[in-house]
């Protein structure tokens, strides 16, 4: 079983590719992978909470499961925002390598769901959230994320910042 020291640094290594994904100028359509990237960062610092608890899952569904709020007798259980966050992640991150938009509920949908710079804001909003949460909680070393996109609205970010 992975430590949460192996899964923090992993995290570390996705927040910072991550970054170098977005400023790499010669990949400019990218986006879909920047949106995996936020989650994959997502899943691990999850990994590491998870670790905290002797739990080790090789599913999403387990994973999610274990932090869901909803299911009282479970130890590891994040608050509700940031389960939200996560699964929202989870949920652009599909769209974005399945080319699938899980929330119309359509399996046979004609059209292909394409990821675009608004659902990468919409990733970095929910990675925030999370990194927050997880560097409050374990007192988490995790580096800078500074990266550009013009569909973020809002300054309420903590610990990502915009070029």
């Amino acid at each position: 079983m992975a430590t949460f020291d192996e899964h923090v640094k992993q995290a570390q290594r996705n927040l910072q590719f991550l970054c170098s994904i977005n400023a790499n100028a010669s990949v400019p359509d990218c986006i879909d992978w920047q949106v995996t990237v936020c989650f994959y960062a997502a899943l691990r610092l999850i990994n590491a909470h998870l670790s905290q608890f002797n739990l080790q899952y090789r599913s999403h569904a387990d994973a999610k499961n274990a932090i869901n709020p909803r299911y009282a007798v479970s130890p590891s259980k994040l608050p509700e925002d940031e389960y939200i966050a996560y699964t929202a992640l989870q949920m652009l991150s599909r769209r974005s390598r399945y080319l699938v938009n899980e929330k119309d509920g359509q399996i046979g949908a004609s059209q292909a769901a394409y990821t675009y710079e608004k659902h990468l804001a919409k990733a970095l909003h929910h990675l925030d959230r999370l990194i927050v949460y997880f560097k409050v909680k374990y007192s988490m070393n995790l580096p800078p994320v500074t990266v550009r996109c013009q569909e973020v609205k809002t300054t309420n970010f903590i610990h990502i910042s915009f070029k």
